[in-house]
């Protein structure tokens, strides 16, 4: 795939104001090759049809898919029929001043929904194409694109808001896709069991001593009914609590680690970057600047 061209925010309306950090309007879109951007965009297909192509995943749009396309990602629009499109353009300030420079959706996410990171971490609604099934979405896109044109005062707070409660149902909407329940009573258990002794070393081998499992049974079935191998589904609870910490403690981020399980610092550091986009001191202090009181941090 070649990038034929990078969009720039400044030029992507005309007279757009040097203080102006976002675009929302409906129009046709034609086809268009390759391409990235400066900026965030939230694309609501209302009406036709088009081949899209984001980061190599093609797809056929239709009316009430909309999608989100990051930072430095690339696509194209091609055999475009009638395709008529709500295209929200913004930067990471539209949402809060301390996300200035923010360049991963991912950690946007994280950094304007900390009170409810324990719900998605290792999950990003950027670059994948999801479908508004009763229309939620398309009515607060609408009244978006009311209050962009109006610009009525406070409308920038009121976009603002719009925006998260859209990114929220976008969160929802991958939560429910990704969350496998199970019925199987063992599997319950051990979830039970990881869940209020995540700070141990060897939980599986424990458990399974306990209940008198072989554990490789319970890996398999694990992996079967949950989607996640023990691992992982541990190293996501300890995540879970590890941002608790650092955002409700003045702990250092050493004892952060022992606190949650895990004796290497190195290893912690690196796993905590890699699920959550940035470093774990940078996760405290974009709790502390975003004024989370202490009685509503984790």
């Amino acid at each position: 795939m070649i990038k034929e061209m990078t969009l720039e925010f400044a030029n992507v309306e005309e007279n757009l104001g040097e203080d102006e950090k976002l675009v929302i309007k409906s129009y046709m879109q034609e086809d268009i090759g390759f391409h990235s951007h400066d900026f965030y965009e939230l694309a609501y297909v209302t009406g036709g049809s088009a081949v899209h192509t984001l980061n190599n995943e093609t797809c056929t749009l239709k009316k009430g898919d909309y999608f989100i396309v990051d930072y430095g990602s690339i696509h194209s629009y091609e055999n475009s029929h009638n395709l008529t499109l709500i295209n929200c353009l913004f930067l990471p300030e539209v949402i809060g001043d301390t996300l200035s420079g923010c360049r991963s959706f991912n950690t946007l996410m994280h950094g304007c929904l900390l009170r409810y990171n324990k719900l998605y971490i290792d999950k990003t609604p950027a670059n994948r194409v999801f479908h508004d099934r009763d229309g939620r979405i398309l009515l607060l896109l609408e009244g978006m694109v009311k209050e962009y044109q109006e610009k009525q005062p406070g409308f920038n707070e009121i976009f603002r808001c719009r925006l998260m409660e859209v990114l929220i149902l976008i969160m929802r909407n991958i939560i429910d896709h990704t969350s496998k329940p199970t019925n199987n009573s063992i599997i319950r258990q051990m979830i039970h069991y990881i869940n209020h002794n995540y700070q141990k070393q060897g939980i599986l081998s424990e458990f399974c001593d306990k209940y008198h499992f072989a554990p490789q049974y319970i890996s398999r079935k694990f992996k079967q009914e949950t989607g996640f191998s023990i691992r992982d589904y541990l190293h996501k609870v300890r995540m879970e609590k590890c941002c608790e910490l650092l955002a409700g403690s003045d702990l250092p981020v050493a004892e952060v680690a022992q606190e949650i399980g895990y004796r290497d610092i190195k290893f912690f550091n690196e796993l905590f970057k890699r699920l959550l986009k940035m470093t774990p001191r940078d996760y405290r202090r974009m709790a502390s600047r975003n004024g989370i009181p202490q009685a509503l941090r984790y």
